[in-house]
């Protein structure tokens, strides 16, 4: 990711276009094409996605394959939302792992919501989003508090530069997120909290709504990833995704990623 930052400079960039939510450019070297949102003019780069030339499936940063940790136990049906789309890179490894591998039995629902139309067309465009994919292109605090479907899995990975959005915060989005999940819903969220204590205070929140949280740090990210749910994620440990085949097989190094998992049950 270094390097990436090292190289986001005006010979590599591919792509740019004036959103209603600021500029976003896209950014390619000889291995890797990514996308930048907005920067003030002394930020440091932020990079919102990374898709791998030669691999396009390929989950490369280690918070971002933490998303797909619901496979340590996966439903023989998969119903799954994904808030936030990004450079698509969820899309495109639920496909491939449905499609050329034996971790994902089938997937009967696959909704994601996006509140910028030019990430969709860029996604779709530059980063190999499946034109049939079903993405709806809405505010997600929106989407939850009128969606009537139920979902399995839940993905939260929504940013404006380094921030989440402040609706994460919000009682009442919480309490719709519960309304669309079935008993047994994972529901995982990539977040970076400013300070402690917006970290307590959003944990002291979602422990209303979930019975179980598994939180994990990262030895080279600010980041942290929060695992959700009404039943226990005690499998969710550095053990288990060392010795899972699809983690051996696709992120072989998450598990020296990880500082951290702790668990609130």
């Amino acid at each position: 990711m270094r390097q990436l930052k090292e190289d986001t400079v005006k010979s590599n960039l591919i792509e740019s276009q004036q959103s209603a939510y600021g500029p976003i450019c896209v950014y390619q070297n000889k291995e890797y094409r990514w996308l930048t949102l907005a920067q003030k003019a002394n930020d440091d780069i932020t990079i919102q996605g990374v898709m791998n030339l030669t691999h396009p499936e390929q989950v490369i940063v280690p918070v971002n394959q933490c998303m797909l940790l619901f496979l340590l136990k996966p439903e023989n049906t998969l119903n799954i939302l994904n808030l936030g789309l990004g450079t698509a890179g969820f899309e495109r490894v639920m496909y491939y792992l449905q499609n050329n591998t034996p971790y994902i039995n089938a997937i009967n629902t696959f909704n994601t919501v996006e509140i910028n139309t030019n990430i969709a067309s860029i996604a779709a465009q530059h980063f190999n989003l499946p034109s049939n994919h079903n993405t709806y292109l809405q505010c997600a605090e929106q989407y939850i508090s009128q969606c009537s479907d139920h979902f399995n899995v839940i993905t939260i990975d929504i940013f404006s530069g380094e921030y989440h959005q402040p609706f994460l915060t919000s009682y009442s989005f919480w309490q719709n997120i519960n309304r669309c999940s079935e008993p047994s819903t994972q529901v995982i969220i990539n977040l970076n909290p400013q300070t402690g204590k917006e970290l307590q205070m959003l944990l002291v929140l979602l422990r209303q709504h979930f019975k179980c949280l598994a939180i994990i740090e990262f030895n080279e990210y600010k980041n942290i990833v929060i695992i959700l749910s009404q039943q226990t994620l005690m499998h969710i440990n550095v053990d288990e995704i060392q010795n899972s085949p699809v983690f051996i097989n696709f992120a072989p190094n998450l598990y020296k990623s990880i500082n951290s998992i702790y668990h609130i049950e």
